[in-house]
């Protein structure tokens, strides 16, 4: 990915999670390429990323923003959190040194992040996003991988919506740094538990935060 198409990307993403291009909104390339100040090639490679991500769907020459709703989140959690807990608990097990050594790094590279002013949540979503990734892959379940994966990109919008909050990002980081040592020290029933513990706080907040204004 070039660095035009990533800041096309972020940009695009960025306006979705804030909320200038709405739920269901129609986006054309033509109007994207006036709000960015970029040409077409970036904007529409990162238009291709969003489509295959599921975040936006096309319809004829022009797309849209996928529309998710409070009950389909809700239903999405139901799936993830037993899921991302087995994640935990397999990759306890199976995960190898260099496994260990990606996650630990992740996480640093969010703590880099945290550190900053003014950190940008897309980042954070991304970096979030690559640790439970890493755990998945540790897991070595590749029907487990994807169906996480699948859930994953689903939530992705709501997801990165957790890290505008200050209060949340920093106790997000402490709970995936508590599952990561239960992986590290191979303490299968902890991590399962840290992990499921960890996305039913999110769940809460979103239900507190977001949801209520998605219902």
């Amino acid at each position: 990915m070039s660095n035009l198409t990533e800041t096309a990307y972020n940009k695009i993403l960025s306006n979705i999670v804030n909320g200038k291009y709405r739920q269901g909104q129609r986006l054309t390339e033509d109007q994207l390429c006036k709000d960015l100040n970029m040409s077409r090639t970036p904007v529409r490679e990162a238009l291709r990323m969003l489509l295959s991500e599921g975040v936006i769907k096309k319809e004829n020459k022009s797309y849209s923003v996928v529309y998710i709703t409070a009950e389909e989140v809700r239903m999405l959690y139901e799936v993830r959190i037993p899921l991302e807990g087995l994640a935990a608990r397999l990759a306890s097990l199976r995960a190898s040194e260099e496994d260990i050594i990606n996650m630990e790094r992740t996480l640093f590279k969010v703590k880099e992040e945290l550190e900053k002013g003014d950190p940008d949540p897309l980042t954070l979503a991304q970096l979030n996003g690559a640790f439970h990734e890493a755990i998945a892959n540790a897991a070595r379940n590749t029907y487990l991988r994807s169906y996480l994966t699948s859930t994953r990109v689903k939530l992705k919008i709501v997801r990165t919506s957790l890290f505008t909050s200050f209060e949340r990002r920093a106790e997000e980081y402490d709970e995936h740094y508590s599952v990561f040592t239960a992986i590290k020290e191979r303490e299968p029933e902890e991590a399962e538990r840290l992990m499921v513990e960890h996305e039913k706080r999110v769940l809460d907040y979103l239900e507190k935060r977001v949801l209520v204004y998605m219902s």
